[in-house]
Order: structure tokens, then sequence, then C-alpha cells
């Protein structure tokens, strides 16, 4: 075997534990659920709130547009009813294998009590357990570096957000996407970090978002 080619799988052997990393510090603290995120006062307004730096209507937006509200129900239908069986698998609405990446699937002993599988990939899985920073996240005498402190993920960051992504848009060690998976039917990955970030906006990057988090964008991203 040529030193290329084991320089190349040392890579991404490294890659993918750098990958579960991530993982692990997402799931670090309780995740409180979906419900906990939705309220019309907090991210369920049905419009963008016109006085607060945040729009408020993330969760609304998440629900209605985005494709990682319904990864979880993805596992009910027939294509993944197949895939499963390919597999050997009962339930692909109940396999590790399949919640990993179709859910926000925590470990038990980090489940509160709004805590839904069902949700899919929801709030928690991108920006981490949020009970240490759920209350001090909308306190004006927090800065953003104290809620990162608390467990929130950083994900303006681009480095960052693209490890992240990646944990389910290519693998990890854990939870790989075999050979095996796709020959059971599994619908090839595909990512592209800016282009995913703008087609799928919750947020805008406005003076109060720079001054508070730093400005990025798909130029940078890129560099």
């Amino acid at each position: 075997m040529s030193r290329l080619v084991l320089g190349l799988v040392a890579f991404v052997g490294w890659g993918l534990g750098h990958a579960q990393s991530v993982v692990d510090q997402v799931n670090a603290h309780q995740h409180l659920g979906v419900a906990s995120c939705a309220s019309s006062v907090c991210h369920g307004a049905t419009q963008p709130f016109k006085d607060s730096p945040v729009w408020q209507n993330e969760y609304s937006v998440w629900s209605d547009s985005d494709p990682h509200a319904k990864s979880y129900q993805t596992l009910l239908n027939a294509e993944s009813r197949a895939i499963a069986r390919n597999l050997g698998l009962a339930n692909a609405a109940t396999a590790k294998i399949c919640l990993d990446c179709h859910a926000d699937n925590p470990p038990e002993s980090a489940r509160g009590d709004k805590y839904l599988v069902t949700d899919g990939v929801g709030c928690e899985a991108c920006h981490g357990g949020s009970e240490q920073w759920i209350s001090s996240h909308t306190s004006r005498d927090s800065s953003h570096a104290d809620n990162l402190g608390k467990g929130l993920y950083p994900t303006e960051e681009p480095v960052a957000r693209a490890k992240l992504c990646l944990t389910c848009h290519m693998g990890t060690r854990d939870r790989m996407i075999t050979h095996r998976i796709m020959g059971a039917g599994h619908p090839r990955l595909s990512f592209e970090l800016d282009t995913f970030t703008w087609l799928n906006p919750h947020y805008e990057i406005d003076e109060d978002y720079v001054e508070r988090k730093g400005q990025f964008n798909g130029a940078r991203d890129w560099a």
C-alpha cells in the first residue's frame, strides 16, 4: 500500500475521531426539547419581531421550511422501511443507526422532560444541549461567550459549523454511512457548507449579530 493511501486512511480516521468529539460536545448537557424554544414569545412567533435583536420566529421557520424538521418523518416512509429491511433492522424509526442523524439523539440521561425524538433534527442537535444556557441566552447581561461556556455550540464559526454538519453529512467513527448502508438503498450524501447554510436561514446578520458573534460570509468561509 502506498504512502499516499496510508496517509489518506490515517487522515480520514483522524477526521472521523475528531468529528465524534463534536457530537460529544453537543450532547454534554441535557437536551430540553424543541418545545422549550417554541413559545410565541421565544422563537415561535409567526412573524419576525420588529424591535428584537433576533427574529423570534426561528422555530416557525425551521418547522415550516427546514428539511431538518422532517428528518424523523423520513424514517416512516416506504423507502426507509425498505432500507431497514435490507439491513435487517426491525424499524428505522427506532434504530440508533438511523436516529443518530435523522433526529436529535442524545443519550437517555441527557433527555429533558420536553424532549421528543420525533422532533427530528431540532434546535439542540445543532446548538447543543440547552440545560445551562437556555436562561442566560435571553439575558442582556450575558455575552455570547458566556453562553458558549455553558454549552452553546458556536455554529456562527464556519469551521465549527462545518465539523458539526459533517458529523451526519459525512459521518463519524460511531455513525459512519458505510457501503453496507448505501448498498441497502440509502440515498447518496451531499454537502456544501455555504449553499446549505443559505438554503435554510433562520436569522439575520445585522449590526447586533456582528457585534455579538463577528461577521462571516461565503468567501471567508471558503478561505
